[in-house]
């Protein structure tokens, strides 16, 4: 055995040349080579046939031996002498980027194995993709007061009007057509958005395009999302697919079923070449939706019943005042005196109509008293850079220009994050602390200073806001196209920074911020002066370029920011750069699994994030980085049969009492002697803290530290089994500003301090086994969202009141619960309910027909009687969107 392990890879390394040799013939053969393209892919078949022992040899034998057909195919067509030459040179040229494309997954599939110590694919950089994201500079409600609503209408009864006239189960396609910053995308969110539309299609998908996308690319996000309400069905080799096979898997996926995809800002027609098999027409009324600024595109689909192009034009006068007057007015309903409007028309007129323009000119004006002096001399600064006959429009110029130099920095920082991505605002904020953007405010921290910043920049209507979580707050955002443009010119004018694509050429070499996006090149570095580089970030990176990075890290003596996020890396250089200048230092999702001694030089460091690494301990070096403010370290459990405690935390070196500007600390295991928990008392700074492995002796320790936490807005704890009780009730006094808690074990009793905390947004409750009353006490939290899992072991839930704020409910399994009963004025605003493997629910919840908000109703593996219940009652007849999951059924209104 251990002389095949040596063997192995060395035939697989053979395997992978002889797939370039035949990849180099079919990009350079003449219509005569058959002989010699067929040649490599016949040594690959002695290859594979004289060893069945290697992994999977005989599936490759069967690869290979479908694409040698297909060259005979394709050699036998060229030499019929049937069509013209032009028409032969595309169809062989299509054929031979389609065989390429199949053997780059063989390849792939053997580099991975060729490293019998590495058998995982590289992670894939998926943190910041606007797929599925609201990056509308615009709200539903300030749509429906535009004046739209009839377009609005006029696609909702489009995607509705199923099952009444002739062909409209066929799939059909629309096109909604506009200029840039004309709100095109908007529109279709908003219909998107809605609740019947939602309930209609079994699946969705929204996609954004543009101009770069690649074939495997575009399919892979779509894949990701229309297969959501059926994970399990999604192939585990989804990353080493080609277009082909992954318009297959899509195209079976759906063929039964109706869905909705929505294709924003496509720029050619070749998108239609491969969603032809992806996207089928099933029968059912699924429909496509094309946002783009060219008009022929949607007509370029051949293979739907019916293409409709609707033109979105830009809003009239009136609509345009309405819109700028609600974004540049402090107050509402209120009509400004008339010298004011009179300014506010001229303003007006010069954004054309279009939203964009409209709200970032609304925003500018929000800054400014209201005064027809300050209007007019913002007006005059409009017309004066209008002369200046720019590329791009003044109103963009000018909101760019009327940033504080704060901002300004802050602003341009999204070059770093391409146009089809959207940065976090958890890392935005980290990031720009790091970066020195940040001024030092009386009473507040750097963070929370960052966050007012990026309001700001959202206030002012040049940042949107790509998505929320559930209790409020921002979790990701982005810019529009337009914005970016002023970004990209501006970015190269100061030498701010540059992001560097798949295509890009070279950077300049004094370039002091640089991204890299799905580059395969190993020498984008090459032309970089590493004296200038400030930051540096690797977003899907190969792993060629990876190493390249690796191998030259430490030549980088002024970084500040490193984040190789996702990078096909499992090991740091010894040495890191100067510990005087990096502040900001991310390894999320790579393989690395032990840090470097020289850790310990990184003193001035502030963010450190290892989630989803196999980093088990942290060194005892660490101790020495007094200025760290966020501590991430932990990784989940991703086998099939996950273990009591699923998220795996570190082990924390004694002296971790000393980083007193820790904010942020997840997860750490509690240690037997109580040491960990002991010196938790002393980081008295921490807003967010996750433990696991508590013992029940633990809580007394735990509770006495956690009382000192006065700033702490997010807690995690959980026991080390399911058998171990979490004592916490002695914690006094509870973090008065705690929004989210999170507990996971045995609870005696629910603790009496939780009933008092006035700020909680979320409460997930997890193998409680809570009795009696106890979820009762819950209703005059002021909850957002709440999760029972496995936490309650009564028979009934009664909700009779409370619960005022409470708008996602998840019940799941309480193996015990027969009835769930609403009464009164309980749950007024809730939206969402989810219910799973409740075996012993079989009815739908009494008094359900009270809840006049609740939009979706999600049943995961439920009873067939509670299914049947539910579609035939008639008590949930009011609620648009009714989704039944792993059971091959779809109940939607």
């Amino acid at each position: 055995m251990a002389e095949l392990a040596v063997q192995q890879p060395h035939k697989k390394k053979r395997l992978i040349a002889l797939l370039a040799n035949e990849q180099d013939i079919l990009r350079r053969m003449s219509w005569k080579s058959m002989d010699s393209a067929l040649e490599p892919l016949k040594s690959m078949s002695t290859v594979l046939s004289d060893d069945p022992d290697m992994a999977n040899a005989k599936t490759w034998a069967q690869q290979v031996a479908e694409i040698r057909h297909d060259v005979e195919d394709m050699f036998d067509r060229s030499s019929s002498g049937g069509g013209s030459p032009i028409r032969l040179f595309l169809d062989r040229r299509r054929m031979v980027k389609r065989l390429n494309s199949r053997i780059d997954a063989i390849k792939l599939r053997l580099s991975l194995l060729a490293n019998l110590d590495d058998r995982e694919s590289p992670a894939n950089a998926t943190r910041y993709r606007m797929d599925d994201r609201q990056l509308d500079p615009l709200s539903v409600e300030e749509v429906e007061a535009l004046g739209i609503e009839r377009r609005r209408a006029e696609i909702s009864k489009w995607l509705l009007g199923v099952g009444g006239a002739p062909g409209e189960g066929k799939l059909k396609v629309m096109s909604v057509v506009g200029e840039a910053g004309v709100g095109k995308t908007t529109l279709v969110r908003s219909v998107y958005n809605e609740p019947q539309v939602r309930g209609r299609f079994r699946c969705h998908a929204w996609v954004t395009v543009g101009a770069t996308a690649t074939a495997a690319d575009l399919l892979r996000r779509i894949m990701l999302q229309v297969f959501l309400e059926s994970p399990e069905a999604m192939p585990a080799n989804v990353d080493s697919m080609d277009e082909m096979q992954l318009a297959d898997t899509v195209g079976r996926y759906l063929g039964d079923k109706a869905y909705l995809v929505v294709l924003d800002d496509v720029w050619s027609s070749e998108v239609w070449d491969y969603l032809g098999v992806a996207l089928p027409d099933s029968g059912m009324g699924s429909r496509i939706i094309v946002s783009t600024r060219v008009i022929d595109i949607g007509r370029q689909c051949r293979w739907a019943s019916r293409v409709e192009t609707l033109v979105h034009t830009p809003l009239d006068k009136g609509s345009s005042l309405q819109l700028f007057l609600r974004k540049a007015s402090r107050w509402v309903g209120c009509t400004p005196d008339p010298e004011l409007k009179e300014i506010a028309a001229e303003i007006v007129r010069e954004c054309r109509g279009l939203p964009l323009l409209l709200v970032a000119m609304g925003g500018l004006m929000s800054t400014r008293p209201q005064t027809a002096e300050a209007w007019q001399d913002v007006l005059d600064k409009l017309r004066r850079t209008r002369d200046l006959e720019l590329a791009l429009p003044a109103v963009l110029w000018l909101a760019y220009n009327d940033l504080p130099s704060r901002l300004k920095a802050c602003f341009l920082y999204f070059i770093l994050f391409p146009r089809t991505y959207c940065a976090k605002r958890t890392a935005l904020v980290r990031l720009w602390v790091a970066e020195g953007f940040v001024q030092k405010e009386y009473g507040r921290t750097l963070e929370d200073t960052a966050e007012a910043y990026l309001h700001e920049l959202i206030r002012r209507n040049l940042v949107q806001v790509t998505d929320y979580y559930d209790y409020g707050k921002v979790r990701s955002c982005g810019v529009h196209d337009m914005l970016r443009e002023i970004i990209i010119h501006k970015c190269e004018e100061d030498n701010f920074g540059a992001s560097v694509t798949r295509d890009a050429g070279k950077v300049r070499a004094d370039v002091r911020r640089l991204s890299t996006v799905d580059t395969k090149r190993d020498d984008f570095l090459r032309d970089v002066s590493a004296g200038h580089v400030r930051t540096l970030f690797m977003l899907g990176a190969s792993a060629a370029s990876t190493s390249s990075l690796l191998a030259i890290i430490p030549e980088y003596k002024l970084l500040r920011v490193l984040d190789l996020e996702g990078a096909p890396v499992d090991r740091l250089p010894e040495e890191l750069p100067d510990g005087s200048c990096l502040r900001y230092l991310s390894l999320r999702n790579t393989r690395i699994s032990k840090l470097p001694k020289s850790l310990r030089k990184l003193t001035h460091l502030q963010t450190l994030d290892l989630k989803g690494t196999y980093v088990s301990h942290l060194p005892a070096g660490i101790t020495r980085m007094d200025s760290i403010r966020h501590l991430l370290a932990y990784r989940y459990y991703s086998g099939q049969h996950p273990p009591y405690y699923y998220a795996l935390g570190v082990t924390l070196p004694r002296g971790i009492g000393q980083l007193r500007d820790l904010q942020k600390l997840t997860y750490v295991e509690a240690t037997r002697d109580k040491g960990t928990l002991v010196e938790l008392a002393r980081l008295t700074q921490l807003k967010r803290l996750g433990i696991v492995k508590l013992r029940s002796g633990d809580g007394g320790t735990l509770c006495a530290s956690v009382a000192k936490m006065t700033e702490l807005l997010s807690l995690s704890a959980s026991s080390s089994d399911i058998t171990e009780p979490l004592n916490l009730a002695s914690l006094d006094p509870a973090p008065r500003k705690l929004e989210r808690l999170y507990l996971r074990g045995p609870l005696p009793e629910l603790p009496r301090w939780v009933l008092s905390l006035r700020n909680l947004q979320r409460i997930r409750l997890r193998w409680s086994s809570l009795k009696g009353d106890a979820i009762v006490h819950l209703q005059c939290l002021p909850v957002i969202e709440l999760a029972l899992i496995q936490a309650y072991d009564g028979v009934t839930l009664h909700f009779t009141e409370g619960f005022s704020n409470l708008q996602i409910l998840e019940i799941d399994h309480l193996t015990n619960l027969e009835l769930i009963r609403v009464e009164g004025s309980a749950m007024p605003m809730i939206h969402k309910m989810s219910l799973r493997s409740c075996r012993s629910l079989t009815t739908v919840p009494e008094g359900i027909q009270r809840l006049k908000h609740l939009k979706e109703i999600h049943l995961f593996a439920m009873p067939d009687a509670m299914v049947a219940s539910l579609k035939e009652g008639g008590m949930a007849s009011h609620v648009p969107v009714i989704r039944v999951y792993n059971q091959h059924r779809d109940i939607s209104q």
